[in-house]
């Protein structure tokens, strides 16, 4: 176990590690064609070392700010040996190739992030990486010292003689290296107590470009001859350009073409990704915006323009009593119903039920979007902050008719992600622009357009009900589940592309109670909707956790007694199923007990303080919190955070714990006061003064972070410390208080 106790001045420090997101995808084998090395300019597999001995890693997972592109680097550089201290980290553009089934694949190695998945996803595909350029230096060198291969080893960029002490740096071996195929087969790794990289905190390798204010985010990306480009977009979901007078925009000095954008078709190859608006394109971000700022739009407002959030939200809650229209959660084959509820329901001892609702919220990237694009009759250049750029290569496939293998995407650092840049609608502007334009164009999205033109955490409502038996143990559990759900096209039902977000809920996995059942139901909705940080547990932890928490004081015994009783039978879920990463009830256990004793749960406390306690297995990874608050008019202090994770083997500690601090901040900043509301299908808060961030003088006073290894192998840490925040919040106000808060955002609930 690894323990950290910060202080506000600590966290600050903690800034260098960085933190943040992301969504899972399956990752290709490690297969790259025997002429990539040469031709990406490296020695060996995503690696290339200068005449003085330094080295360059070849980054392929973008960093939105979760560390990837030091941890991932970390893999390779311990399996190869290389010299930390002098390894800088380059990222590398898009690598695809067509294979012999004629479909696009990665070159190296699936390209994105997200879903807190690359760590969990790369462990063994680039230790492997390094572990090939490490059998090709060895060879290099046994050939040149006649020595047999097992008596060799690397370390720090060098090949020595394990027998008689000979070394020589990597450089010398350069020639002999580049003349040797890429090694076949299986490779053995070097053993945990020799590593001298893995598992020891490392500070991010961009953090000095970072502060120095280099220009590697997407924002800062310039191609000579471009222009500039700000679109003014229909502010009603659906709607489109009735009328435009473009007189005043068009005077504007620098301002070379005004462009009318006309929205994706509905059930198109890139349906939501352009939307209706009207593109001022100038020789200057300047001049763009200020005869952008002077366009003269009558907006249709489209088949939804009476559409008000308040009002669906009033609508959902109110259907969650009516059994009619709601249907068994099928995820992919898993039916979400076991045993017989109802009748659990009707011979438990007690019964209980809440209702639980959490309102639209926007990702709020700190950095807006930008994309540069530059579309020539034979080729497409595309850079951009993006979590997968493979998805950009496809949509400028789709836009310009070219084939992939004509298309380059650059990769930048994006300045927050947490789900939103898998979207592709900021490059698709670019490169649809760059194409009518016939030169380069970049598209910069503002604060106000990064806010109204989001794809939006959704907007949930829950029934959770549950039964004991006379020994209080949960012997029925019946979660429900209502909302909009984005379309097109009002009055039909919509086609669920992504049901399992909204009630999928990790941490109650197929087979953890005797009798249980999953049900939803969703109306129409223009507001579209995407992947937010920890999607599919973020939301359902907050309707669970408080739930069982108020359960359990209904029952008038502690919510970690009863929490525990749950996880009693330590099973691993699902059963029965080939599941990648199943839930560990013991590792959920062990995360609860811990984040309980380290924060002194069940101390006497002073009148208006109160503890909270919640917990979830999310992203194949487990994370409790126990968060302690003061209460004083109306006024939340959080005094402390106790958070216990288990993410496996912590590749690069330092940044585990920035992921988890940088969560919970982004957490309770959610949970006390954001709110996106639509109001004539039109989002309502525009800037930072209505959608309110939370200020350093609200992070807590103190936190604790408590690592448990209970895996060899590691999982991520971009999401799963966010779903348990805002529970742990809402219950430790109880306990201040005695208000129960089944609403998200807390704002102005406890104001009397």
């Amino acid at each position: 176990m690894v323990s950290t106790v910060l202080s506000r001045r600590a966290t600050l420090k903690l800034l260098a590690a960085a933190g943040s997101l992301t969504f899972s995808v399956p990752r290709a084998a490690f297969a790259e064609p025997s002429n990539a090395l040469a031709a990406d300019d490296m020695h060996v597999p995503l690696v290339k070392i200068h005449p003085d001995n330094s080295a360059i890693i070849y980054n392929l997972n973008p960093d939105m700010g979760q560390g990837t592109s030091t941890g991932l680097p970390m893999l390779i550089a311990e399996e190869l040996g290389l010299d930390w201290s002098s390894t800088r980290i380059e990222n590398l553009a898009l690598k695809r190739h067509r294979g012999e089934d004629g479909k696009m694949t990665h070159t190296y190695y699936h390209q994105s992030s997200g879903g807190s998945s690359s760590t969990r996803y790369a462990w063994d595909e680039l230790r492997t990486a390094g572990a090939k350029g490490r059998h090709m230096f060895v060879k290099a060198a046994a050939d040149k010292w006649g020595v047999p291969t097992d008596q060799l080893d690397t370390k720090n960029s060098h090949v020595f003689d394990k027998i008689t002490g000979k070394r020589a740096p990597f450089t010398v071996f350069l020639n002999a290296v580049s003349r040797q195929a890429i090694p076949e087969g299986d490779f053995t790794f070097r053993e945990r107590s020799s590593y001298q990289i893995l598992g020891k905190s490392q500070l991010i390798k961009a953090s000095a470009d970072i502060v120095r204010g280099k220009p590697i985010f997407g924002i800062d990306q310039e191609i000579p001859g471009m222009l500039h480009a700000a679109i003014e977009r229909c502010p009603h979901f659906c709607g489109r350009v009735k009328s435009v007078n473009a007189d005043a925009a068009r005077a504007v000095k620098g301002v070379v073409r005004i462009i009318e954008m006309e929205p994706a078709l509905p059930n198109g190859e890139y349906e939501w990704q352009l939307n209706a608006g009207v593109a001022v394109m100038a020789d200057s971000l300047w001049a763009a915006k200020k005869a952008k700022a002077l366009l003269e739009i009558e907006w249709d407002k489209g088949p939804f323009e009476d559409y008000s959030s308040a009002e669906m939200e009033s609508r959902s809650i109110q259907a969650l009593d009516d059994d009619a229209g709601f249907e068994v959660v099928d995820h992919y084959g898993d039916v979400r119903s076991e045993g017989d509820v109802d009748a659990a329901m009707t011979t438990a001892a007690k019964t209980y039920s809440a209702k639980y609702s959490m309102a639209h919220v926007a990702h709020a990237v700190m950095e807006p979007h930008s994309a540069v694009a530059d579309v020539r009759p034979n080729s497409v250049y595309v850079k951009a902050p993006t979590q997968a750029p493979f998805l950009i290569q496809e949509v400028a496939a789709q836009i310009t008719g070219l084939r992939e293998e004509q298309i380059t995407v650059d990769i930048a650092r994006s300045g927050g992600s947490f789900g939103r840049r898998y979207n592709k609608d900021y490059p698709a502007e670019a490169i649809l622009l760059s194409q009518k334009m016939g030169r380069p164009v970049k598209v910069t999205w503002s604060r106000e357009d990064e806010l109204t033109q989001d794809n939006y955490r959704n907007a949930n409502n829950y029934r959770m009900s549950g039964g004991v038996d006379a020994n209080n143990r949960l012997v029925a559990f019946h979660q429900r589940q209502a909302s909009g759900y984005p379309t097109r096209v009002k009055g039909t039902v919509p086609e669920l592309a992504w049901p399992y977000e909204d009630l999928m809920g990790w941490h109650t996995e197929m087979g953890m109670f005797e009798n249980h059942k999953m049900e939803h139901k969703f109306f129409p909705s223009p507001v579209p909707r995407g992947a937010w940080r920890a999607p599919g547990s973020v939301n359902t932890c907050f309707a669970q956790m408080s739930f069982f928490d108020e359960f359990a004081h209904e029952l008038g015994i502690d919510p970690l007694e009863f929490q525990l009783s749950i996880l009693a039978p330590g099973k691993i879920i699902p059963e029965g199923k080939d599941a990648a990463h199943p839930m560990d009830m013991n590792r959920m256990a062990a995360c609860f007990r811990m984040a309980a004793e380290k924060a002194g749960w069940g101390k006497t406390l002073p009148k208006g303080r109160g503890m909270g306690i919640a917990g979830c297995y999310s992203h194949a990874s487990y994370v409790a919190q126990v968060i302690e608050v003061s209460v004083s008019d109306g006024v939340v202090t959080v005094e402390k955070v106790t958070a216990a994770a288990d993410c496996g083997f912590a590749v690069n500690p330092l940044s585990v714990r920035a992921q988890i601090e940088g969560a919970v901040h982004d957490g309770l900043s959610v949970a006390m006061g954001q709110e996106i509301t639509v109001v004539d299908a039109a989002v309502q808060e525009t800037n930072f003064d209505s959608y309110e961030m939370a200020r350093m003088d609200s992070a807590p006073k103190a936190f604790e972070i408590h690592l448990i290894e209970g895996a060899a192998t590691p999982t991520g840490m971009g999401e799963p410390a966010m779903p348990p925040t805002a529970p742990a919040l809402t219950n430790a106000i109880f306990a201040a208080t005695g208000k129960r808060i089944r609403r998200l955002p807390v704002a102005d609930q406890l104001e009397t």
